[in-house]
Order: C-alpha cells, then structure tokens, then sequence
C-alpha cells in the first residue's frame, strides 16, 4: 500500500470507523506513542528520564494496520494572530502522527485553539509584497483529517464553526506536495 493510498483511506473514512482510546486522565495508560524529552532530577532522583506522549491513539476498525496519535506537544504557547483570536487566546500546536503496520508513515501539525477547545490545521499564509497576510489556506486533504481527528477526541466537534471563525479557506494545491 502507498502513502498516498493510505491518506486517501483516512481522508475518506468517518468518525465511526476509528476505535480511539484516550491515554491520559484516570484509569488510563500510557499511549506507547512517545518521544524522550530528557534526563531530569525528580524527588530528589537523579537522572530521571521524562518523555512526552500522544494523549490518544486510534485504529482504523475496517484495516487495524491503520493507526494515528496525536497530541505529542510541540509548541505550548503558539502565537498567530488567527490562534489567539478566541474568547481563551491560549493556543499551542500538536504532531498527529499516522502509522502503517506500527511504522509512522506521516506526521502533520495541528494547532489546539480556544484553550483546546479546537483543534485546526496549520494554514499556509499567501502574503503580498508589503508582508500583509491576503489569505490562510488548508489542502482539502488536511482539513479532512484534522477534522477527523478533532472528531474523534471524545467531545462534540465544533471544527466547522471553528474554522470558519479563522476565516480559512480551502486550497485545491495537492496535499501530497506537503509529504
């Protein structure tokens, strides 16, 4: 199978086709989806390893070898003037990372927005000669599977709303040229 057969599939599936698992809160596990951030004192311990997880995972239900995670942090005070527009302006941007037979395939940036209340997809910017911003674009691609993935975060999804609250706009460009 292909990358691009593979985003073909999660752009296309529906929220009821994904088995997600949140790993964090109470009677939670660990994702298994991490990165080793450092070595740290920690009560008194030396050299404690610390890492940084995906708060949740999910399986694609039709083909398990289909996997994504997201939530590992990247950057926790995010500042763009469409980000910190909302009633909480506390933004911060995420990895969704997708997996094929337990291989990460692709990863992709999200911004969490309105104190997480959201999460949108990283917009590129059309600028004109004076640098004012003309226009935030998304690849329809992405904005599918940002969408999905807000979705699937076990509230109900306001991404449309939120997008549109942006004020996004929709590019034709090929998703594939970001891979």
């Amino acid at each position: 199978m292909t990358l691009q057969e593979i985003l073909n599939i999660i752009t296309a599936s529906e929220p009821d086709q994904w088995n997600s698992i949140a790993c964090w809160g109470a009677s939670s596990g660990p994702s298994y989806r991490y990165q080793i951030v450092d070595f740290e004192v920690y009560e008194g311990q030396k050299n404690v390893l610390r890492t940084k997880d995906h708060s949740i995972v999910a399986a694609f239900t039709p083909d398990v070898s289909i996997t994504m995670a997201w939530g590992l942090g990247c950057n926790e005070d995010f500042k763009e003037v469409w980000a910190n527009k909302f009633p909480d302006p506390r933004a911060s941007s995420h990895y969704v990372d997708i997996f094929y037979n337990g291989a990460m395939v692709f990863r992709d940036l999200y911004v969490s927005v309105d104190g997480g209340r959201a999460k949108l997809p990283l917009p590129e910017r059309k600028i004109d000669d004076d640098g004012k911003v003309l226009s935030l674009e998304v690849p329809v691609g992405e904005h599918k599977l940002i969408r999905l993935v807000d979705s699937l975060g076990g509230y109900i999804s306001q991404f449309d709303s939120y997008f549109k609250r942006a004020e996004f706009s929709l590019s034709d460009k090929d998703w594939s040229e970001k891979i």
